[in-house]
């Protein structure tokens, strides 16, 4: 193995090659909240509700 500081030659190698590189490992995924997915469920029913009133309020109630 030699060593050279020639980039453009394809089995160059640099004395970098030799250092240990210390990489800080990857943070573990973290778990979706459920707090929160429950509070996105009632907030779209909510506005579900609104918008159905909305519109009824706009278009009148159908009559038979």
């Amino acid at each position: 193995m030699r060593y050279c500081c020639r980039k453009d030659e394809p089995d160059s190698k640099t004395m970098s090659d030799n250092v240990i590189k210390f990489r800080k490992p990857k943070p573990p995924p973290k778990a979706p909240n459920p707090l929160l997915r429950k509070l996105m469920i009632i907030a779209a029913v909510i506005v579900v509700f609104a918008l159905a009133w909305i519109y009824v309020q706009v278009t009148g109630v159908p009559t038979q």
